[in-house]
């Protein structure tokens, strides 16, 4: 008898149906005792969650540079013989309790165009500075700068700090008349721009 012939009458062949069968039962053992296996495990219900014992606390501030305030009542304006030489005298002061200026961190400025422009290093010469930041007194020669009087001119002082900041102005406006008649000078301040 042939391998052919036992095989059609249920001989050993590997490849023939018995081998496929014994690969099902096989199969269908593994299946049914994971289903098993699955079913003997009890499940019980979880809750997700984390806890994390760190806390991080943080709080900022917004920088406020200090307004220089006024020592006088009113400015000083000085016309000059005729109105001829001008000057405007600001006597100012770093507010109390305000720390880390100098008188380094004093900028000035002048009405320029409808606004308020610092000075440029060509015409701080007619800027003269004495005293300290809890007295300081600032004299502009206005004269020298040119073009601001016409009747009146405002001149300001204003701090500054590190990173770009600064104050709003401190403005002395003096005004007169024809001449230099009636002089006078008045305080204000002017948010910086």
């Amino acid at each position: 008898m042939s391998a052919v012939a036992r095989a059609g009458r249920g001989g050993r062949n590997p490849g023939g149906r018995g081998a496929r069968d014994r690969r099902r039962r096989f199969s269908a053992g593994v299946a049914g005792a994971a289903i098993l296996a699955m079913l003997a495990v009890p499940t019980s219900l979880t809750e997700a969650s984390w806890s994390d014992p760190e806390v991080a606390v943080a709080s900022f501030s917004a920088m406020t540079v200090a307004t220089p305030q006024a020592l006088t009542p009113k400015c000083q304006f000085n016309p000059g013989l005729l109105g001829a030489t001008p000057k405007i005298t600001v006597e100012w002061r770093v507010p109390a309790g305000a720390t880390g200026y100098t008188m380094a961190s004093a900028e000035y400025g002048y009405l320029a165009q409808g606004g308020l422009t610092p000075l440029t290093s060509a015409l701080l010469g007619s800027v003269t500075v004495s005293g300290t930041t809890s007295a300081a007194k600032t004299e502009f020669n206005l004269g020298l700068l040119g073009g601001l009087l016409g009747g009146g001119a405002s001149v300001a002082v204003r701090l500054t700090w590190p990173g770009g900041w600064v104050s709003p102005w401190l403005v002395a406006t003096g005004t007169s008349g024809l001449l230099g008649a009636n002089a006078d000078c008045t305080w204000s301040t002017v948010p910086s721009s």
